[in-house]
């Protein structure tokens, strides 16, 4: 149809995101296979158990991380997929706003 973008290729910020990724991506796939879903747990935990100041740059870290891995992963990920990736950044960002609450509301 004339006037109609192809949806298939890819934008020029993916295109970007994706060449700047690239070896940071083939260093982690280098690394034993647990080592980062257990780096992931741990600074979780850390977000989760720790003091503020600690705390929240623990869970800013996860969600970056969280919302980096389901941006490269999304034209891939099935719409099960992509509902449980945004569903897993929603709850991080969810766990931020609930550890800041209390100094929020003062």
């Amino acid at each position: 149809m004339a006037g109609t973008e192809n949806t298939n290729e890819p934008s020029a910020l993916r295109l970007q995101v994706e060449q700047v990724s690239r070896p940071l991506l083939v260093w982690l796939t280098r690394l034993p296979k647990m080592v980062i879903p257990l780096l992931t747990i741990v600074v979780l935990a850390v977000g989760v158990l720790a003091p503020l100041p600690i705390g929240i740059p623990a869970l800013a870290l996860v969600l970056l991380w969280m919302v980096w891995l389901g941006y490269l992963a999304w034209p891939a990920v099935t719409p099960g997929g992509r509902l449980l990736r945004v569903a897993t950044v929603a709850i991080l960002a969810l766990a931020i706003v609930m550890r800041l609450w209390p100094v929020l509301m003062g």
